[in-house]
């Protein structure tokens, strides 16, 4: 079994996976813990990815009686479909996965090096969770990712949704070339 990666660092220096509670030794970080409640009560996750002064793409999971709906940018890819309906039982599974990539315990922001240099381009991001009853869980970046990014692109790309992760174009010119 591979080491669990902490969510704070990316070190993999960390106590079995098998506790409830997972210690990084290199960063001090104790993350992890059931999410059962977090699957339950989440109502909305919003994923934002933009380039400064450019352009921006987003992905917005809202919960629904019948399961959610997913928005994006699904007009370059799918001109009849402005929306995704998952039901609750894809739902369920979406959150379940989504938590078991450490999300509730990320660092609140992530900046490369040159992200705050004037006149940069910086590719940014932002995550915003909306949960029943409590403040937003809300994490930012320019430049530098959490080390569960690309999982998480995994986790949405699975669903047959675009990977907003790639620089902006890359998602469309990517889609033509395996159309042709």
């Amino acid at each position: 079994m591979s080491p669990t990666i902490c969510p704070q660092c990316g070190s993999t220096n960390t106590s079995p996976a098998a506790l409830a509670q997972i210690n990084c030794r290199d960063c001090q970080t104790t993350f992890g813990g059931d999410h059962q409640e977090l699957v339950a009560t989440t109502r909305q996750i919003v994923l934002n990815t933009y380039q400064q002064g450019a352009a921006s793409q987003n992905l917005t999971f809202t919960k629904t009686p019948a399961g959610a709906t997913i928005e994006g940018p699904f007009l370059c890819y799918y001109p009849d479909l402005p929306e995704i309906y998952i039901n609750q039982q894809q739902w369920q599974q979406l959150l379940t996965d989504f938590f078991k990539l450490y999300v509730r315990d990320w660092k609140t922001e992530y900046c490369g090096d040159t992200a705050l240099e004037p006149g940069n381009n910086a590719f940014g991001w932002d995550l915003k969770i909306i949960i029943a009853n409590q403040e937003p869980l809300i994490y930012k970046g320019q430049n530098r990712y959490p080390p569960y990014w690309s999982d998480l692109m995994e986790l949405f790309t699975s669903l047959g949704l675009p990977n907003i992760g790639k620089a902006l174009g890359q998602n469309f010119l990517q889609l033509q070339a395996q159309s042709h």
